[in-house]
């Protein structure tokens, strides 16, 4: 189907060119050709893990023998937490824990406000949100059950269980939906494994080997594409089942040696998003999913196996622990892509804290605010997802890191990272965890990247605790053709998708259907640091060739002592040109008479822009340039920072914002 979508696109790419009011050079448009074919070639090619074990090697080791827990956490862990809970050791950090997820499970006992969940399909035919509210219960009240010792807790996880094994299917044709439920009964049935009877347990796992195991060893690789898919549906989907199949492989321990071994051989295919730096291509928020997701099969198979047989030690796994720590500062996160302006807090990150002896790592989770639990008693579907998070920080949480920053001042603060399927980025930061540090990021790569953008040269950027310049994260997924990123695709035709609705350059935007090439690939050409900051080079020609450019590149610096951010752009065209700079941003703007410069407001704060070189400032909405073309109003608060220019061929522009309090 992908591969037809992509077909469909080259034939509205041939007919664009001959419709761009006179720019129809034939050179850069040729390139589609070539790039189609890369683009086929690309997603076909499936890089597995050569070392995994087989379905011989792990059938011996599928053993009734296992001692409970060991999904996510062992035994050790909740021995800990345990003793806490009996007044021994607890700091103000887990006691918050702790005293969370109780609070949260005393209040999913009363089935008044949280009945079990009635079967039902969502908008996308799926039980998805069934399913992840299942894990959150399933983890709320198995730990609570665990800690108390409380049957309460242990009784009202059965009844849940009991529940979603009386539903028709898991809802295998969106199979996702499937995963993540066999995840919730595979905890259920390891944490609650000493209260369960023989019959619940019988019930646990003959309802999982239907609904999701059996399913799951599909030969039709269509049906079934997580199985070979690159993004974050592989490692929900691998993970979920994987889970499963420990829990149950004493049970049915040819289907499980064998999906498992699938595992080890087919998760590393989605690592690409990561290689080798860490850098989740999809963003901060599939991040969390994805890593998450990778994290907790880990964990499970170093409890069960004793080991992870290496797929921990593929290069950017370990790195990808510090991606959300990396693009995230108090004053926001660089929410590329269809990625909301929320920061990623997820307890994997005290997993690696401990794996790795990574103390930022557990500074950042420890950083997040301080909860007291509470619910809105009109929604009887949901309780609170932070139960479960709460739940795992309290498990995986390394009681020797304080989040004391002395424990991470020589962490690296300028930072060039790569991913091997084309997403880069150089972030320059101050310090970490400061509330008024200072921060630019930068972003280049390949703009045909899943829930990517055209935002080639996009940045944002940080001083004294507001965020300057936005991103606007995602659109509506049900447009029409959402996801459809080729050249000339639908996705295009979303403003906050295009470049217009970036924070980067637009170079006659009535001239090609995409404002950027969809298929360009960009990389920086230099990246320097020195002791009072950093600056990068980013030569984004190939995004504005089908728009007439020969030349186009961006230098953006930071002082990381003055917090001092210079933007310099440089483009040639072949012909005389209409060229945008665009500066998204939530603060009110005054532009001075000679336009010259802007004055900043944003909570109390203020930041001054400077404008060196062509043109001069002006404010614009963030409305499409492109009639016809869709803007939801969903950031009414935010407008353009703008520098416009007309008919030229040649322009330097040069901003420079200072922050001044």
């Amino acid at each position: 189907m992908k591969l037809l979508r992509i077909t469909v696109s080259l034939l509205l790419v041939l007919i664009q060119l001959f419709s761009t009011n006179g720019i129809g050079r034939f050179t850069p448009h040729l390139a589609v050709i070539p790039d189609i074919i890369t683009v086929g070639l690309n997603y076909i090619k499936l890089e597995t893990f050569d070392d995994a074990p087989g379905k011989k090697d792990l059938r011996p080791l599928l053993s009734a023998e296992i001692p409970h827990p060991f999904l996510y956490a062992n035994k050790e862990c909740f021995d800990l937490v345990r003793k806490e809970y009996n007044g021994t050791g607890a700091s103000d950090y887990t006691k918050t824990l702790m005293e969370y997820v109780l609070e949260n499970a005393k209040t999913l006992t009363d089935k008044n406000q949280f009945p079990p969940i009635a079967y039902a399909l969502d908008e996308e035919d799926s039980i998805l949100p069934i399913s992840r509210e299942t894990i959150n219960r399933m983890i709320v009240l198995g730990y609570a059950w665990q800690i108390t010792g409380e049957e309460i807790y242990a009784a009202r996880a059965w009844e849940e269980l009991e529940n979603v094994c009386a539903y028709p299917n898991w809802c295998t044709w969106h199979f996702l939906a499937s995963a993540e439920m066999a995840a919730a009964v595979s905890i259920g049935y390891d944490w609650l494994y000493d209260y369960l009877k023989e019959e619940q347990k019988d019930l646990l796992a003959e309802t999982t080997y239907k609904f999701a195991i059996l399913p799951a060893l599909s030969g039709n690789k269509l049906k079934n594409w997580f199985t070979w898919s690159k993004n974050n549906w592989n490692s929900i989907c691998y993970s979920g089942i994987g889970l499963a199949c420990m829990a149950f492989g004493d049970r049915y321990p040819e289907e499980t040696a064998a999906f498992l071994a699938m595992c080890y051989r087919n998760m590393p295919i989605a690592y690409k998003n990561f290689t080798p730096d860490g850098v989740y291509a999809e963003g901060p928020g599939y991040c969390q999913s994805g890593m998450d997701s990778i994290v907790r099969f880990i964990a499970s198979s170093r409890n069960y196996f004793g080991t992870d047989f290496g797929i921990a030690d593929i290069d950017g796994f370990r790195q990808l622990g510090y991606f959300p720590v990396y693009i995230t500062t108090p004053a926001g996160v660089f929410n590329f892509g269809d990625n909301k302006a929320r920061r990623c807090y997820t307890p994997s990150l005290h997993w690696y804290a401990s794996a790795y002896q990574a103390p930022l790592l557990a500074a950042y989770q420890m950083s997040k605010p301080a909860q007291t639990y509470s619910h809105d008693a009109s929604d009887q579907t949901e309780s609170n997802g932070d139960g479960k998070d709460h739940a795992l920080s309290s498990l995986w949480y390394n009681r020797e890191y304080t989040g004391d920053p002395a424990e991470f001042t020589n962490e690296p603060l300028m930072l060039s990272l790569h991913s091997d399927v084309g997403q880069d980025l150089v972030l320059m930061r101050s310090a970490y965890l400061y509330p008024d540090a200072y921060f630019a990021g930068i972003k280049a790569g390949y703009n045909f990247i899943n829930h990517g953008d055209l935002d080639i040269g996009s940045f944002v950027y940080d001083a004294n605790g507001v965020r300057w310049a936005e991103e606007l994260g995602p659109g509506a997924y049900d447009m029409p053709n959402y996801f459809l990123n080729t050249p000339a695709g639908d996705r295009w035709k979303n403003y906050c998708k295009r470049a217009e609705g970036q924070n980067t350059l637009v170079i006659n935007p009535g001239y090609t259907l995409d404002d950027q090439y969809a298929l360009a690939i960009c990389k920086f050409t230099s990246f320097n640091e020195d002791v009072s900051g950093a600056a990068c080079t980013l030569d984004m020609t190939n995004a504005y060739r089908m728009n007439g450019a020969t030349n186009a590149t961006r230098t953006v610096s930071l002082n990381t002592d003055t917090g001092v951010c210079k933007i310099s752009d440089t483009v040639s065209c072949i012909i005389k040109s209409d060229i945008y700079w665009f500066m998204h941003t939530a603060a009110e703007i005054v532009i001075a008479e000679d336009g010259k410069t802007a004055l900043l407001k944003k909570d109390g704060k203020q930041l001054r822009a400077t404008l060196s070189g062509d043109g001069t400032f002006s404010v614009m909405e963030p409305e499409t340039l492109k009639p016809g073309y869709v803007y939801e109003e969903a950031h009414p608060e935010l407008r353009k920072l703008t520098v416009h220019l007309d008919n030229i061929k040649k322009t330097n522009i040069e901003v420079t914002l200072t922050p001044l309090n």
